[in-house]
């Protein structure tokens, strides 16, 4: 008995709405062809299952889920033959298709096509199915082409090439043009204006949702309805963004970040005029685009006024009287007076210091060391001994190395002179593994001998010179004094690797290699609380190193 499994498809969702269309007509068609087979023929044909594939493009239909029915129907047996009305209403792909047949093959399942008449059996007809979808996979891809040129060509004569768009409808005179949706025009200019207030998508998102504002709602050309939703920040980035609301149309919008000159001209991003009124004036336009660019490039909402730029936030800041992070905050005074302090986080503690004076004294003890050549010099020497304490052992280990290759080559020529003398194979076998052995090991000491020399040079390259350390911090300091806050911010992370603070100590760690590298003691005064400091620095200005103050 054939127990059929009929599989139908249309490439769009019009032709799929048309209740006398394209799919009744292969179902009719399918419907005979088994009547056909039963009445004339005299044979058992049975109709399974249908499987209909609705405004599915053929180059999908193979990874579609009523084709995953129709092969989980296989497998258990309830499909052993699959008819279509033609090749293309299976897929578009000649890769797809084999692959189809070899899953038919695999469970013994019969294939019927109204339209061509074939033999897979044979080499001849597996030929002909090949050459048959390629055709179909070729007049697919120019279909295709086809699509994408007048798509192309429509949005270079400023049409709307389908899509939803909250402000706008679909002009029902005028195709590919938009009529202003008065209602929801004042939606999108209220989102406009209230960023450039505000500076914040989140705070923008928050205050529309707050004003009962949503999403245009819609339903698709699959009759699939869209209701309206809440705002998020990339709906609403997605309204300020777009260049249809001053009456523009963007071509290419995908490649808009590539390197236009390497692109051919057909290919590049341009904004052309568009058919349709616009909602919101140029001017407006630009604003909000400048300030989107602005807060991104800052990670700061410049519509707002920087109060304070805790440079010592993020870790860089600790507490050394509890070992705890400290962070930036501020408190406003009875008159009204707002102060910047950090503190720490730790609840037990809630140390705490002022904000200005605790950065200002970190920025002059970095200077310290661009100015006082005593003290850059002595900590550089301190630095420095470390690598130098490191050369003597190396060296040694690479002399000793060196010995035992010269020991190895020796008993390996010693081996070759006997091996003249000797006449049984026994012995010719183990001498042979003995030169193996020794050939192994001295491949093992070259290569020791070699990765010491590397050490031995770098750590004769990574002698720290008094005059690049001073020339770098000094670079840093003049770049920092003349950037922006929050450029400060990141800047500072170059040279400082954390900062401790105490009632009567500031302890400074720079970038380097060693923690206890370069001590030095000094009183700071008029710093918080008009009480005496004394700073160590403990670290040279060098960027290896992920060793903490702590070590």
């Amino acid at each position: 008995m054939k127990r059929c499994g009929l599989v139908i498809r249309v490439s769009t969702d019009r032709q799929a709405r048309n209740k006398e269309g394209s799919l009744k007509n292969q179902l009719q068609r399918l419907g005979k062809h088994i009547e056909y087979k039963n009445v004339v023929c005299g044979e058992n044909w049975t109709e399974s299952g249908k499987y209909i594939l609705k405004g599915v493009s053929g180059k999908d239909s193979f990874r579609s889920p009523e084709f995953a029915r129709l092969f989980s129907d296989i497998q258990l047996g309830k499909v052993n033959t699959v008819i279509c009305t033609a090749l293309d209403r299976i897929c578009r792909s000649v890769k797809d298709f084999l692959n189809f047949f070899e899953i038919l093959n695999k469970y013994d399942v019969e294939f019927v096509c109204l339209k061509q008449n074939y033999d897979t059996t044979s080499s001849q007809g597996k030929l002909f199915i090949t050459i048959m979808m390629a055709l179909a996979e070729f007049e697919r891809e120019q279909t295709s082409e086809r699509n994408k040129e007048a798509t192309l060509a429509r949005a270079e004569r400023g049409l709307w090439n389908g899509g939803h768009l909250l402000g706008y409808d679909l002009d029902p005179v005028r195709k590919g043009s938009l009529i202003i949706n008065e209602r929801e025009k004042y939606i999108v200019q209220f989102a406009f204006k209230k960023y450039l207030e505000c500076g914040s998508l989140l705070a923008t998102v928050r205050t529309m949702n707050n004003h009962g504002y949503r999403t245009k709602s819609y339903t698709s050309r699959r009759d699939k309805v869209h209701p309206p939703r809440n705002f998020v920040r990339s709906s609403l980035k997605h309204i300020l963004m777009n260049y249809a609301y001053i009456g523009k149309k963007e071509i290419n919008k995908k490649k808009k970040y590539l390197e236009q000159d390497k692109l051919k001209k057909h290919e590049q991003y341009r904004i052309v005029p568009a058919v349709w009124d616009p909602i919101i004036d140029e001017e407006t336009f630009v604003k909000v685009q400048h300030l989107l660019k602005e807060n991104n490039a800052t990670k700061h909402n410049v519509a707002k006024k920087i109060r304070h730029t805790y440079i010592l936030n993020s870790g860089l800041l600790g507490c050394d009287k509890c070992g705890h992070e400290m962070e930036g905050t501020c408190g406003t005074s009875r008159t009204g007076d707002t102060y910047y302090y950090y503190r720490c986080k730790n609840k037990d503690c809630r140390f705490k210091l002022p904000a200005d004076q605790l950065e200002r004294i970190v920025l002059e003890l970095i200077q310290k060391i661009v100015v006082n050549e005593g003290t850059a010099e002595e900590i550089i020497k301190s630095a420095n001994e470390h690598f130098i304490e490191e050369l003597p052992q190396l060296k040694q280990q690479k002399k000793m190395l060196e010995k035992e290759l010269v020991d190895v080559k020796n008993y390996a020529d010693g081996i070759m002179k006997k091996w003249v003398t000797v006449t049984s194979e026994d012995s010719n076998s183990i001498l042979r593994e003995k030169l193996d052995e020794l050939a192994k090991r001295r491949m093992q000491i070259e290569e020791g001998i070699r990765s010491l020399a590397m050490a031995i040079d770098e750590i004769k390259c990574d002698l720290l010179k008094k005059d690049e350390i001073v020339e770098a911090l000094n670079n840093f300091l003049e770049v920092f004094h003349t950037s922006k806050p929050y450029q400060q911010k990141d800047l500072i992370r170059l040279v400082l690797q954390k900062v401790l603070i105490s009632d009567e100590i500031i302890k400074i760690a720079l970038y380097g290699k060693y923690p206890d590298a370069g001590l030095f003691n000094e009183t700071v005064s008029a710093v918080c609380n008009e009480k005496k400091f004394a700073q160590t620095s403990t670290w040279l200005p060098r960027l290896d190193s992920n060793q903490r103050l702590d070590g």
